[in-house]
């Protein structure tokens, strides 16, 4: 919900447009030569790190059964595996883009993609996932399966192949059943409040970064 610290980060930028605007109006009364960028950049900051962020850290217990593969401090997504002497799963996941309820950001989804697989064996079954806030105030997260694929291969996909029907067509069992076979290799609703969580506060990171940076760039002018 808005009243919520992870919602509120959805809004930074819309919040920075805001302070530029008013900064620029005070700047040309007061003759800054910067247009007010910098008052409202370090306003920013300010408002930003009252939340306290730190670098983001993704543990084990986090992600029960999975291994971090990829979680680059200046990349935007992360890849955990799972794999055993029968299977391997692979998560990738990112933010999903900014979605708005009239001028309102909305809390932020995590876009997950679950690769599945059998040692020495091409095929390869996907399941595209969106991960989202429930509601209340808890910061807990729920997922919904959106697709399902099969590839012969790696990289099996184009536009003239059939890949199935949209997944809330299929019949409710089939969808039941799906779900449970990744809850089975331990995609669930942790999974994917932790992942996502983890995703948030690592762009909250990165914007105040960023921010910083403009700081020292208009800092010079003055």
């Amino acid at each position: 919900m808005r009243s919520s610290r992870r919602s509120q980060q959805t809004s930074s930028g819309v919040m920075l447009l805001r302070r530029l605007a008013t900064s620029a109006s005070a700047a040309l009364r007061g003759g800054a030569n910067d247009g007010g960028v910098l008052a409202a950049v370090r306003a920013e900051i300010a408002d930003e790190l009252s939340s306290s962020p730190s670098l983001p850290s993704l543990k084990s217990q986090d992600v029960p059964g999975f291994s971090i593969v990829s979680d680059a401090p200046r990349g935007q997504d992360v890849l955990l595996r799972r794999r055993d002497s029968s299977e391997e799963v692979l998560v990738s996941a990112l933010l999903a883009p900014l979605r708005f309820e009239g001028e309102t950001p909305l809390p932020r989804d995590a876009l997950m993609k679950v690769f599945i697989s059998k040692p020495g064996v091409k095929p390869v079954l996907r399941f595209d996932c969106r991960a989202y806030a429930e509601e209340g105030d808890g910061g807990d997260s729920d997922y919904d399966i959106t697709a399902v694929w099969y590839h012969l291969f790696p990289g099996d996909a184009g536009e003239d192949k059939y890949e199935g029907p949209v997944f809330r067509y299929l019949d409710p069992r089939l969808q039941l059943i799906f779900d449970r076979y990744l809850q089975a290799r331990g995609v669930n609703s942790k999974l994917a409040s932790s992942v996502r969580h983890h995703l948030i506060q690592k762009e909250h990171v990165q914007y105040v970064s960023w921010l910083k940076s403009l700081e020292e760039m208009f800092s010079k002018d003055h």
